[in-house]
């Protein structure tokens, strides 16, 4: 099982997979790193979208980063390299 938050060696691992956007105008974008959190947590705990925690992004972002992503491919990467990472350590 994949620990929520990530430790810094796993975000090491993945951080390379998102895509790297140029600053905008608007608001600061959210953290990739809290936003990955917040998927992950809405996965391993097999919750819906409006019961993410208050300490997680709001969850309309999250879960269209969680669309783009998914579209890309991003998070089938993320798993992969999670769960490889964790079977190795133990």
């Amino acid at each position: 099982m994949i620990q929520i938050p990530l430790t810094d060696a796993d975000w090491d691992r993945v951080q390379s997979l998102f895509p790297a956007l140029s600053s905008a105008r608007g608001r600061p974008r959210r953290s990739d790193r809290d936003i990955l959190n917040a998927i992950l947590w809405v996965q391993q705990n097999k919750e819906k979208w409006h019961r993410l925690p208050a300490t997680f992004p709001p969850q309309q972002t999250c879960y269209l980063r969680y669309i783009a992503w998914r579209k890309i491919g991003v998070l089938d990467q993320v798993n992969d390299l999670l769960v490889c990472a964790t079977a190795l350590s133990t």
